[in-house]
């Protein structure tokens, strides 16, 4: 055919139409037909049939009718179906994500069910249970009586597994041999076996509780690979998250919990409702009565408190660890095979308080980067600790990096920056509603950082708290509950809303 023949069309265009071949303008015609299919479409062609419908009951004709019909059409499309069309886009992103990562951060409002609170204390989680803890009396070394609340406490962990197994594997820091964490990702792929080990410590010892902290540290935090195409945000290299629980003294056992959840604080308890100024999300579960059973996601590693509705994990990618104890050392596999009996090692925070006052300086390839003012030495010494955990990314904001349990800092509560792991009666007494004594006999964190007596450094404590925008949860209604000046407002609502989206898609 010659190049420069015309082509001739089917059927005549309409004057002023495009002159597209006859098969474009059937497609466009099939689009033309579906287009309603599309719901900010389908709600403005039904506002407009509404806003027409209404000039002609009122029988208002000529140009100028016509003109404040689009305008009405358009006022009430912005009032209307801009908000139906961002709840519906909300809602589908939801499922989206549900169906492609097979979990939500959405969390178990239980504090309002009483059938939730009657489900019993423990969890059939399969595998090999934690060998015995052999006995060690509280008249004993301190240290060594510590550590055996630290094995005896120790966690089951319920660990999702996505799809690179051994960023989801929890290890040690320093698992290949240096200080420097900023090479972790790139070296986690050619050690193997990658050897499982949780952080833990007697955080701090008041006249009425025991405070024991758990860390679990992974090497990269990421996400499903669309999103970590479209915001930097959504992954880093390391990752630390963890949780906190309160023994009674008189009678040892665990009585409340708190989990290190994408920069919120996960309360649970063993059943009990909470009056504090922070909603309960979960009910602790324990296996063998001690040891608290945990659940940990893939992608972003937030930990909870692992509820009823966690075990179906185990049917799709997971891996179940638990404490070691002395027994035959049993490593995962680092692939996405289901594995209910391997185990973790126990480290302390030796390491983590080693560095965690500096270098602090990027150029100086220390373990922490950034600054926490958090008071002065009785001479007068500026005290500071490392913010983040160091990594190449250090143009992210702070508020997404990884972080040590120090700077676990909950944006929504009243508590300041390092009060919960520095003084944690502080943080679980107003959370939970709890009278708790503010005496402390032992700190870790203030004796290994600043070699001082914690009752007498926390007068000198100068940490502030920072409040951030927006909402936590659902917070409680109740006379505890900080209310917001703007609740009720058009503004309110659309910000609530925006956070139920944030906080669904993880």
């Amino acid at each position: 055919m010659d190049p420069s023949e015309p082509v001739v069309l089917s059927a005549s265009p309409s004057p002023g139409a495009w002159n597209f071949p006859a098969p474009a303008r059937r497609v466009l015609r099939v689009v033309a037909g579906i287009r309603f299919l599309f719901y900010p479409w389908l709600f403005w062609k039904g506002i407009g049939l509404f806003t027409e419908w209404l000039r002609l009951q009122l029988k208002l004709f000529g140009p100028k009718a016509r003109v404040a019909t689009v305008v009405a059409q358009t006022l009430l499309f912005i009032a209307l179906g801009l908000p139906a069309s961002l709840f519906v886009t909300g809602e589908l992103l939801i499922r989206a994500n549900d169906w492609l990562l097979g979990e939500s951060v959405e969390l178990p409002k239980g504090r309002n069910s009483k059938r939730w609170w009657m489900t019993g204390t423990t969890l059939p989680v399969p595998g090999t249970h934690t060998p015995a803890i052999p006995t060690v009396p509280p008249t004993a070394d301190p240290t060594a009586y510590h550590r055996y609340l630290v094995e005896l406490y120790a966690p089951v962990l319920i660990q999702r597994i996505g799809y690179q197994p051994e960023w989801d594997i929890p290890i040690n820091i320093d698992f290949d041999g240096n200080n420097d964490p900023r090479d972790n990702r790139y070296t986690a792929a050619k050690t193997r076996p990658l050897r499982p080990v949780v952080y833990g410590e007697v955080t701090a010892v008041t006249d009425d509780s025991y405070y024991l902290l758990y860390s679990i540290y992974h090497v990269r935090d990421y996400d499903d690979p669309v999103r970590q195409r479209l915001t930097s945000w959504s992954y880093h290299d390391s990752d630390n998250e963890g949780f906190m629980i309160r023994l009674d003294r008189k009678t040892m056992k665990v009585v409340q919990g708190e989990g290190w959840f994408h920069n919120r604080f996960y309360l649970a308890t063993l059943g009990e409702e909470s009056t504090g100024n922070e909603p309960v999300q979960g009910k602790i579960f324990l296996e063998d009565e001690t040891h608290p059973i945990i659940y940990v996601q893939h992608f972003g590693h937030g930990v909870r408190f692992a509820q009823p509705r966690d075990l179906a994990a185990l049917d799709a990618s997971a891996k179940v660890f638990r404490f070691r104890a002395g027994g035959a050392v049993v490593n995962p596999d680092i692939d996405r095979s289901v594995e209910t009996s391997v185990n973790y090692d126990l480290q302390n925070f030796d390491f983590w308080y080693r560095f965690a006052r500096g270098p602090l300086k990027r150029e100086d390839r220390g373990v922490f980067e950034g600054e926490i003012a958090i008071g002065k030495s009785k001479s007068g010494e500026k005290l500071v600790v490392g913010r983040v955990i160091a990594g190449i990314d250090y143009k992210k904001s702070t508020w997404v990096r990884p972080k040590p349990p120090w700077s676990w800092d909950d944006g929504w509560d009243n508590v300041p920056i390092a009060v919960w792991h520095f003084y944690p009666s502080r943080a679980f007494g107003p959370h939970f509603g709890t009278e708790l004594s503010d005496h402390y006999v032992f700190n870790e964190p203030i004796t290994k950082l600043f070699n001082e007596d914690p009752n007498d450094f926390l007068k000198r404590l100068t940490v502030k708290g920072q409040r951030r925008p927006g909402l936590k949860w659902d917070r409680p209604k109740t006379k505890h509950a900080d209310r917001d000046a703007s609740e009720g407002t058009a503004n309110f609502w659309l910000k609530k809303y925006l956070n139920h989206i944030f906080r669904s898609l993880g």
